[in-house]
């Protein structure tokens, strides 16, 4: 796969101690990449440096310096998606909001937004006032609403948190099916299990990347971080300490079933 969004020798300071200096980060196409890190880390920096809420000049999309790509086209193929409140009256003028601006005929609004309440079930909550809904049920529209504009890259600031299992599932089923490259920023260690790479970021450094499974390998680090892992991967690796197991799950009901075997 081709480098999608790169990070070349990036600086950028708050303070002298609040800092990346010569920070480098790569995301492949098709990527789906969970990025952990203490409070205060620098996660939700680099995302405003995605969406340019904070100057970056050695950002990179497709290989070209994100300031020479056209800005309307960046609109419908780079979209950060942080927590903002529903502001229309119903959930389909919630859903209709961004993508208006993209240029679209209404008969194509009208055949996305079909789509993507098919495929999350939602199509009994479109004309439900906003007010109306659930906490979850909030949030989920809150990521439809950006994931509708279907781009090529979706970074998330801690989105997923409040959604229901099967809406999560849906979510990165969607993702995965779409071949939509994701940037999961979160503090639930549990998401990593639906991506393929896990990154860790502390003090404005990436203290470790690589594929989930081999990161989360690393559980004296991330338990020192203050994350808990995953179930099924903490239970993987302490039957692995009295050799009863040799591989890591990231699944439950395998675990359970290879240790019945």
């Amino acid at each position: 796969m081709e480098k999608l969004i790169e990070f070349r020798n990036t600086n950028f300071a708050y303070n002298n101690t609040n800092a990346f200096v010569d920070f480098n980060m790569e995301i492949l196409e098709e990527d789906i990449v969970t990025l952990v890190g203490p409070t205060g880390s620098g996660k939700t920096t680099l995302l405003k440096m995605l969406c340019k809420r904070l100057p970056n000049d050695s950002l990179y999309y497709k290989g070209i310096n994100i300031k020479n790509h056209d800005v309307k086209e960046l609109q419908k193929e780079i979209i950060v998606i942080f927590d903002m409140p529903l502001t229309c009256e119903t959930v389909s003028l919630e859903l209709k909001k961004y993508i208006e601006k993209i240029g679209l005929s209404e008969g194509e609004i009208d055949l996305r937004i079909n789509r993507i309440s098919k495929f999350f079930e939602i199509e009994n909550l479109l004309e439900t006032k906003n007010a109306e809904l659930n906490k979850s049920q909030k949030n989920l529209i809150k990521v439809l609403r950006f994931l509708i504009v279907e781009p090529k890259f979706l970074a998330i600031d801690n989105m997923l948190l409040g959604l229901y299992k099967s809406d999560l599932e849906r979510f990165f089923d969607y993702i995965k099916k779409n071949k939509i490259t994701l940037l999961n920023v979160t503090t639930d260690l549990n998401q990593a299990i639906y991506g393929n790479k896990l990154y860790v970021l502390e003090n404005f450094v990436l203290i470790l990347e690589g594929s989930t499974n081999s990161v989360l390998k690393t559980d004296t680090l991330l338990k020192r971080l203050g994350f808990r892992l995953p179930l099924p991967v903490e239970l993987s690796i302490e039957l692995g300490h009295y050799d009863l197991l040799r591989k890591l799950y990231t699944d439950t009901e395998k675990l359970v079933k290879t240790i019945w075997k």
